[in-house]
């Protein structure tokens, strides 16, 4: 017998869902991933504009985060087989490491001993180098969300 490529393409087989899984309730899980990355997002930017806020709801850590959680734990389990799916790591990983440019541009420590004389950066400089990276940042963002959407468009047209 010969089978022919549509039949077997990566496509026809990705798309489906694994039996039993709630279509409604893995949109509502992804919807809830944007929402928590939206608030990391936004904790992000008010961290380099200078407001005060609690480290652990910016982790550094791409599996720290809550999306981060969601997507290497029951995102794993309920999508992982999807292309749209995996195509999510890649651009969650660069934005944590913009982030962790970030975060450690704003938490050098100050130099110590005779080189703090010719490289003293005040709290201010850092949080204006800080800020170059703001756009990178938002656009890595920007990134993950439009992959996020074609991910939720692939499960709203999947099989299942």
């Amino acid at each position: 017998m010969i089978t022919t490529i549509a039949e077997n393409s990566p496509m026809q087989i990705h798309r489906t869902l694994p039996k039993g899984v709630d279509r409604d309730a893995v949109l509502a899980q992804i919807r809830a991933a944007k929402s928590a990355h939206m608030r990391w997002r936004s904790y992000a930017q008010a961290i380099i504009s200078g407001v005060e806020i609690e480290e652990n709801k910016v982790p550094v850590r791409h599996t720290d985060c809550t999306f981060g959680k969601w997507y290497y734990g029951e995102g794993q389990k309920l999508l992982g087989h999807l292309d749209a799916y995996q195509a999510i790591a890649t651009p969650h990983k660069v934005l944590h490491a913009i982030y962790e440019r970030i975060y450690q541009t704003i938490h050098k420590e100050e130099k110590k001993g005779l080189s703090r004389l010719w490289h003293k950066e005040s709290p201010q400089a850092r949080k204006v180098q800080a800020r170059e990276h703001l756009d990178e940042l938002i656009g890595a963002s920007e990134t993950l969300l439009k992959t996020l959407d074609i991910l939720e468009q692939e499960i709203r047209n999947a099989e299942g």
